[in-house]
C-alpha cells in the first residue's frame, strides 16, 4: 500500500530529582523536535518547547506525542510558533496526544494555535489519564483561517477530540468536528462569525469555588471576546474563548493562566520567554 506523508514520534518522560523536575528521557523524530528545558529563578517546573521544523503539517502527515509525567513532577509545555495546516487533496494531518499523569504531579500543556489554511484536513485526539491528586492545565487554540487573507472558514474539516480520565473515570469529553463546506456558518453563528476559538481546561484535586470562577469571568469581561467558563463535575472547569483577533485570545487565556498559578495555586507566574 502507497503511503505518503510522515509519521513523526515525540516522547517525553520527566521525573523529580529533589526539587527539580528533570527530562529522565527523551526521543523525537520529524516532523517533532524537543528543546532542551529550562528554569526560572526559584521555581523548579521545567520548561519545555515542542518544535514543528518542517513549516507545518500536510496531508498525510501524522505526529504521535507521548507525555509521562512521574509522581512530584511538574512540566510547563508549549510550542515555540502556530501549528500551521496546509492545503490537502483530501488527507487528514494527524496528530494523536497522549498524556499520563502519575500521583502530585503538575502539567501545564498550552500550546499556541493551530492555523488551518485554505482546503486544510486536520484531526486531533488528545487523550489524559491522571492520577487524582495531579494537576492538568491544557489548553487547544484554533484559528480558522488565515485571517489577514480573508481566509476564513475554507479549511475543509476540522476533527478534535480530548478525553480525560481520572483515576480510570471518564472525567471530561470534549468533541468538535467541522466541515464549513457543508453548511454556511454564517447562517448557523459557528463560532459567533469569531475566527479564533481557544479552550482552557483545568483538573486538579481541589475545585475552585464558584467565587472564583464568577470573579475570574467578571476580570475578563472587559475584552470584546465572547467568555464563558463552566464548573466541572470532577474539581476543575472549562472555560472557552471567542475571539476576532489572534492576540486577543492569547493575552486572555495569558490572564487566565496567571489567575490560575496566583490565586489559585498560590505561585508565581513565568510568562514564556520568546525563542
Amino acid at each position: 500500500m502507497l503511503q505518503t506523508g510522515r509519521h513523526g514520534r515525540a516522547e517525553l518522560s520527566f521525573s523529580r530529582r529533589g526539587r527539580r523536575t528533570i527530562l529522565q528521557h527523551q526521543y523525537a523524530t520529524v516532523p517533532a523536535q524537543v528543546i532542551r528545558p529550562f528554569y526560572e529563578p526559584d521555581d523548579h517546573c521545567a520548561y519545555v518547547y515542542l518544535l514543528t521544523p518542517t513549516g507545518g503539517m500536510l496531508g498525510g502527515d501524522r505526529l504521535d506525542i507521548h507525555i509521562v509525567l512521574k509522581p512530584g513532577a511538574r512540566v510547563c509545555l508549549t510550542t515555540a510558533s502556530a501549528t500551521k495546516v496546509h492545503p490537502s487533496a483530501g488527507r487528514f494531518a494527524e496528530q494523536f496526544l497522549r498524556i499520563d499523569l502519575g500521583p502530585g504531579s503538575s502539567l501545564e500543556y498550552l500550546p499556541a494555535p493551530t492555523i488551518l489554511f485554505r482546503q486544510a484536513c486536520w484531526r486531533q485526539h488528545t487523550l489524559v489519564r491522571r492520577a487524582a491528586d495531579s494537576r492538568l492545565l491544557f489548553s487547544e487554540a484554533w484559528s480558522a483561517g488565515r485571517v489577514a487573507r480573508q481566509e476564513v472558514f475554507v479549511f475543509s474539516c476540522l476533527e478534535t477530540l480530548i478525553e480525560v480520565y481520572t483515576a480510570e473515570r471518564l472525567s471530561l469529553f470534549d468533541r468538535m468536528r467541522i466541515h464549513p463546506a457543508s453548511y454556511p456558518y454564517q447562517n448557523l453563528g459557528l463560532w459567533s462569525q469569531r475566527p479564533h476559538l481557544l479552550t482552557m481546561v483545568l483538573l486538579q484535586a481541589i475545585p475552585p469555588s464558584l467565587t472564583w470562577l464568577q470573579t475570574a469571568q467578571q476580570a475578563l469581561a472587559n475584552n470584546q471576546a465572547l467568555i464563558g467558563l463552566s464548573q466541572l463535575e470532577t474539581p476543575g472547569f472549562i472555560a472557552r474563548i471567542l475571539a476576532e483577533e489572534d492576540e486577543e485570545a492569547t493575552g486572555i487565556g495569558q490572564q487566565l493562566w496567571q489567575k490560575i498559578r496566583e490565586e489559585l495555586w498560590d505561585e508565581r507566574w513565568c510568562p514564556w520567554r520568546k525563542l
